[in-house]
């Protein structure tokens, strides 16, 4: 039996459950867009807030011991994609306003130091290099362009790389092992590790992946639940100590059943799993006992074509940790199901990425192996692929 606090109905936290009108019923928030801890002080909570005394609204506020320690309200409009960025030495928040905006606050007051405008829109998340450069996502699904930028000399925000969808950014700044970026692809299925040259150093394979978020001991928290296509799951690496020469190498320690937006983790014992509606700080190991779903994809396909869903650029990555089955209809399609390789990379070591046929099948599939997997047609038609997978 695990203990589950739940900052939702009591302590001042908010109600957050979108059945009671704020104005009768005293609430801090509606909902919640992330919720991390303060490093100088983890015993405070700042969370990005749907407030409930102007709903359709933007706000931060910060949480100790129950109780609002500071709150502002910001005239943008809510969004459960937007990310905060603490900036700990400087004592700064970076808060991402879905807009072409990004607002510096003071971290311990949250009042505004400064705002920082660009050409760009749909910024639903930004962080800082080890030189203090800023650098931001465009997210599409806010209006942007899909493109990683670095903010150069001058104030110039610069192009990096395109991606499909990214949803969620952060960065490790400290060297030996520092130096590098994660960003969350959503549109496909993979976070990326990328040096502060913009260069790639390895990715990561999780379906329909949303947030991603370094850990202070250099775990990373990968988890899904942003938008309305996402999997129930939620994962805690090992320290991925990864550089060109070792790739990106790492181990499943822990993960949940609760869609989430991400994830954060102060000490090595508890991780804060934001959910929509609240904050909830949990004991680890997190529970393990619920199965997870995957939709790998549906629609026509040509012979030989990744199984992917409508709307996105790659095939849906299969997790499996323990074992699970994969599910096919109509009953007569042929499917192929295929492996990365070494079987036990379920993170990609760079720079190559091989993928095995494991065997063909109709109906059903059982994987006894764990590992990360992706379904290949064998012949032209209409398809529908599920998996479920034990934890």
């Amino acid at each position: 039996m695990y203990a589950m606090e739940f900052h939702v109905l009591g302590g001042n936290y908010g109600i957050g459950l979108h059945r009671y009108s704020p104005a009768r019923f005293p609430a801090v928030f509606l909902d919640v867009s992330d919720a991390q801890y303060n490093p100088l002080d983890p015993e405070e909570i700042i969370a990005g807030i749907h407030p409930a005394e102007r709903p359709g609204a933007y706000g931060v506020a910060k949480f100790r011991e129950g109780r609002v320690a500071a709150k502002v309200l910001m005239e943008y409009g809510w969004g459960s994609d937007l990310e905060l960025y603490v900036d700990a030495e400087e004592g700064l928040l970076y808060v991402a306003t879905g807009t072409s905006v990004v607002e510096v606050r003071d971290l311990g007051s949250l009042e505004l130091r400064r705002r920082l405008s660009f050409p760009i829109g749909g910024i639903t998340s930004a962080a800082l290099d080890s030189e203090g450069r800023l650098w931001f996502i465009s997210n599409p699904v806010k209006g942007g362009d899909g493109w990683l930028y670095v903010v150069g000399d001058g104030g110039r925000p610069e192009r990096v790389k395109k991606y499909s969808v990214p949803a969620s950014l952060d960065s490790l700044r400290i060297a030996p092992w520092g130096k590098k970026l994660l960003v969350a692809d959503y549109g496909r299925h993979v976070v990326e590790c990328v040096g502060e040259d913009g260069g790639s150093l390895g990715v990561l394979y999780f379906p329909y992946v949303s947030g991603v978020k370094w850990t202070l001991d250099e775990r990373v928290i990968v988890s899904s639940g942003k938008y309305p296509k996402h999997v129930f799951l939620m994962m805690i690496t090992g320290a991925l100590h990864n550089t060109v020469k070792s790739g990106w190498f790492g181990y499943v320690a822990d993960y949940g059943t609760q869609s989430t937006n991400r994830g954060d983790a102060f000490y090595m014992d508890r991780v804060l799993i934001e959910w929509y509606l609240g904050f909830s700080e949990i004991p680890l190991p997190l529970p393990k006992t619920a199965p997870y779903a995957i939709r790998v994809g549906s629609g026509e396909f040509g012979t030989g074509e990744l199984v992917k869903e409508p709307g996105f650029d790659s095939f849906t990555p299969i997790l499996v940790f323990n074992e699970g089955y994969v599910v096919a209809r109509p009953e007569d399609a042929e499917l192929k199901l295929e492996v990365l390789v070494p079987h036990h990379h379920l993170i990609a070591p760079k720079p190559s990425l091989d993928w095995e046929e494991v065997g063909r099948f109709r109906k059903t599939y059982r994987i006894n192996v764990p590992g990360l997997y992706r379904v290949r047609t064998a012949s032209e038609g209409a398809v529908e692929v599920y998996a479920v997978c034990k934890p």
